[in-house]
């Protein structure tokens, strides 16, 4: 007679591998286009669960004697564990384009520290260090008078700031123009105009953006609203930092991509994921650029500041 605990073992080792190959399909599928069962599980089992999970399946397949089962979930392990590696892991290199193209590189840093683990004096020196020429931040606190004097006193390098709604926007660029608007129920926007140089005739389009976290509601009209954004400048460069609460691979980026790049992906180099930290699983932070930008490096941070990690890419104008 086997007593509980070797039923109970069993119980879960089904379970597991139930929901995982769930997931599994779901991810090979409709992935967060379906229902608000399937987006939630999408959401729960990034590759790099998946690749964990099969690897746990796989050894307590084993010890429980179910050896055919742990081989299918050692293969499964290796399959998905590629699959992460070659999409979550970059190493991609840029310098040869920028050396066919003699132009100024511009810092481009993006940061949600609306959960700051530290006080806002190991934001600013995270910032600090960054050294970047555009600096975009959300969840930053209200546009109060008080916090507009905070930045510009912290940051006099920055002249051109826009402080406003949590958003917060620090250029050493001129700020030509700027406007505020919302991408359906689910995010806002903050849209700036820079005059990256006197002698260039089209200006840079910047967008900030911050979409809600809200897991039981789907993105697709925020990002439809952003793509139909982005679509009206035209032939004019066009970057977009922000927090989507939406992994890369979302189905719903690809109105997104028929205009935008995920800069991470061109000239990525480390680990994609953003959140949470300290062991972040989910890339929901990116910096994304039109074809008339062209990206030389990109990096995402490593910091104990906030539970997103800044993103920082380099780019030039075309």
């Amino acid at each position: 007679m086997k007593g509980p605990r070797f039923w109970l073992s069993r119980i879960f080792i089904l379970s597991l591998s139930t929901f995982l190959v769930l997931a599994l399909m779901i991810r090979l599928t409709i992935r967060d286009s379906g229902g608000v069962i399937s987006t939630l599980i999408y959401y729960m089992t990034p590759l790099i669960l998946l690749s964990f999970g099969a690897a746990i399946l796989f050894v307590l397949s084993w010890r429980a004697g179910w050896h055919r089962i742990a081989f299918v979930w050692l293969v499964l392990s290796i399959i998905t564990g590629i699959w992460c590696a070659n999409t979550q892991f970059q190493r991609n290199n840029s310098q040869l384009e920028l050396k066919e193209v003699n132009r100024s590189i511009r810092r481009i840093a993006f940061w949600n520290i609306g959960d700051r683990l530290w006080g806002m004096d190991a934001v600013l020196d995270e910032l600090r260090n960054l050294d970047a020429d555009l600096i975009g931040l959300v969840e930053a606190g209200p546009g109060s008078a008080e916090m507009k004097q905070f930045w510009l006193n912290s940051f006099p390098d920055h002249p051109h700031q826009v402080v406003k709604n949590g958003f917060v926007c620090l250029s050493r660029v001129p700020i030509t123009h700027h406007s505020s608007g919302t991408l359906s129920e689910m995010g806002k926007y903050e849209r700036l105009s820079l005059k990256p140089d006197q002698r260039a005739k089209a200006e840079l389009s910047v967008y900030l953006v911050d979409i809600k976290s809200n897991v039981l509601k789907s993105r697709k009209e925020a990002l439809v609203a952003l793509a139909k954004l982005v679509s009206e400048t035209n032939d004019q460069p066009a970057l977009v930092l922000g927090d989507f609460n939406t992994p890369s691979d979302s189905v719903h980026f690809q109105p997104l991509r028929r205009y935008l790049k995920n800069s991470f992906e061109v000239a990525g180099d480390g680990y994609m994921a953003t959140w949470p930290l300290p062991l972040p699983v989910l890339d929901l932070d990116s910096i994304w650029v039109n074809d008339q930008i062209g990206v030389s490096h990109c990096e995402n941070r490593w910091t104990w500041v906030s539970d997103h990690r800044p993103v920082l890419t380099e780019v030039f104008l075309r």
